[in-house]
């Protein structure tokens, strides 16, 4: 809480994707407009967290000071939006949450952000409510879908983003399947 990578080096968002080891990183609980970029200056637009704000307040008053998790690649300008649900939350009334979010960031990195990766992470979802462009993991466990983010009034491509829609117990099955392979390699037994 409060640190993000010039603070610490530690985080667990490799557990998603080992890729993500080295992304940049920024704690929820951090303003976005404070994240410099490449020594030039912000990475957003001074009016992010308060953009923000308004955008969690519209979508629901109840928790319209809680932010997804992010962490910012700033070399390739790429973002992770991780949501983490409650339980019992259904997880496809959230989608259109991860585009939003995705849509306002892009926008207010003035194009340095232009790929996002989001994961929605929970235990309930409708399969029946599913937008139909997702299509299902081979285990039949969580869906995926990547789709252009744009403008809704000049509909100037922003960028892309791709989600996935996890069970948390599928999160949990794939980042100890990541660690038995890296205790495997590195002749671990714990």
């Amino acid at each position: 809480m409060g640190k993000d990578s010039n603070e610490s080096v530690d985080h667990d968002i490799w557990l998603l994707n080992e890729e993500y080891h080295y992304f940049q990183h920024i704690a929820s609980d951090k303003s976005l407009a404070s994240i410099p970029w490449n020594d030039t200056g912000k990475l957003f637009d001074s009016d992010v967290d308060s953009s923000l704000e308004a955008l969690f307040a519209k979508n629901n008053q109840e928790h319209s000071k809680k932010r997804p998790d992010i962490a910012i690649f700033n070399q390739e300008g790429s973002a992770i939006i991780i949501e983490f649900k409650a339980p019992g939350v259904e997880l496809q009334d959230h989608i259109n949450d991860l585009y939003q979010y995705a849509r306002l960031l892009a926008a207010k990195s003035n194009g340095k952000i232009k790929k996002f990766y989001g994961y929605l992470i929970g235990d309930t979802l409708d399969e029946t409510r599913m937008p139909g462009s997702f299509k299902k993991f081979p285990s039949s466990l969580g869906y995926f879908d990547t789709g252009g983010i744009s403008d809704l009034v000049t509909n100037k491509q922003y960028g892309e983003l791709y989600i996935e829609v996890l069970f948390y117990s599928q999160f949990v099955e794939r980042a100890e399947g990541r660690l038995k392979v890296y205790k495997n390699k590195l002749n671990i037994d714990l």
